[in-house]
């Protein structure tokens, strides 16, 4: 926040009639000064307000007019004309020229699941002759980085692949700061999650399917290794589990619901909970295909067999779910789709080929059965 209010300050401090001692209170309407000396100044927020319509349609309007009705047009005029507004220097610069380039932001860009998404954005960008910038920021660092590349005019866009590690105070500000251009793209848990542009797949749905993939192996003793503290994709494909257990009669048992993570590491303290217990599962649904892996691996350590003793059932089919022994029993996440919608969903908010507010897509899931999922009877 900072970094932000810096770049603020520089912004005003660099307009002519701020650095020739201009009596700027006459230009300013009163109820922006905050105090001696003190401005806040308009933001694309509040001519959107002021306006009564939203930032992407205000950006919109200034950025791209041929895009939006001569009544809102018009709306938005007089908006900035009542409130004195001035287009910040990265969105004139962005007008002027552009850089060919797209920032892309992954906490983790070695792990399989962000690399095939970035493979996707990768390809997609090629295509249309932009190149990638790939960024691992800092916990809670994720502002300063996409605010420097952006006050610098050294990207055209932003592609979060990691949307839910975002910290807090960063996704406030992403949000107050996505006015369209330049666009903000990123990879969501839950639609609505984040109030930018993002790329989902419906989490609940997924976890319904494993569930009942499950269920139709002829498993009624299910356990779940849940995904990470705190993040929405942890609470909808467990709450499709469970919904996929219920509408089938299967008895629902908390003690098989054991706490885990998106890593091998986090798979194996699942397995250390199984492990623990005296009256076991048949069948464990873990939060992704690392997890699955890790939970295995550990499993194996202790003399059980996976799908001898114990099915288990991963989630995002990475590619070595298909080559690890035994081959796992997974939920497709369309992952390299993902980063070419993502790399497209850029593009067309550039070049002003989108009509909606906030776009949002969503694509589908599928089952991907192995062995590691074996039948009962």
């Amino acid at each position: 926040m900072i970094a932000h209010r810096l770049w603020l300050s520089q912004a005003i401090s660099g307009l002519p009639w701020f650095r020739s001692g201009h009596n700027w209170r006459k230009q300013w309407p009163q109820n922006r000064l905050l105090g001696q000396g003190q401005v806040k100044r308009p933001s694309i927020g509040d001519v959107a307000r002021q306006a009564g319509v939203s930032t992407a349609t205000v950006s919109r309007a200034i950025n791209a007019p041929e895009t939006v009705t001569e009544k809102t047009r018009r709306k938005v005029q007089e908006a900035v004309d009542a409130l004195h507004y001035v287009q910040s220097e990265t969105a004139r610069n962005f007008k002027k020229q552009r850089a060919n380039t797209v920032l892309v932001v992954a906490n983790d860009i070695g792990n399989i699941y962000y690399s095939e998404i970035f493979r996707g954005v990768q390809r997609r960008a090629e295509a249309s002759s932009y190149s990638t910038i790939i960024a691992n920021p800092s916990p809670g660092g994720t502002q300063d980085l996409i605010l420097s590349n952006l006050r610098n005019a050294k990207v055209d866009g932003v592609i979060i692949l990691s949307g839910h590690e975002i910290a807090d105070h960063d996704l406030s500000l992403l949000q107050q700061l996505y006015s369209g251009t330049p666009p903000i793209v990123a990879m969501s848990e839950e639609r609505g999650y984040m109030r930018v542009p993002h790329i989902l797949i419906d989490n609940e749905r997924a976890g319904y399917i494993a569930g009942r993939h499950l269920i139709e192996m002829g498993h009624t003793r299910i356990g779940h290794a849940y995904g990470p503290h705190r993040t929405p994709v942890r609470r909808a494909r467990a709450n499709g589990l469970r919904r996929a257990l219920t509408e089938a009669g299967v008895a629902i048992n908390d003690t098989w619901f054991f706490e885990g993570g998106f890593s091998a590491i986090g798979g194996r303290a699942s397995a250390q909970s199984f492990l623990s217990l005296k009256d076991r599962p048949t069948a464990v649904f873990c939060a992704n295909d690392e997890a699955a892996m890790g939970f295995i691996s550990q499993l194996h350590r202790y003399g059980i067999s996976v799908p001898g003793d114990l099915s288990v059932m991963g989630f995002d089919d990475i590619v070595l779910a298909d080559t690890y022994v035994p081959g796992l029993s997974t939920v497709h996440q369309p992952k390299e789709e993902m980063g070419r919608h993502a790399m497209n969903l850029v593009l067309d908010i550039i070049e002003a080929r989108t009509k909606s507010d906030l776009p949002i897509i969503e694509l589908p899931v599928h089952l991907v059965p192995r062995e590691s999922v074996t039948r009962i009877t």
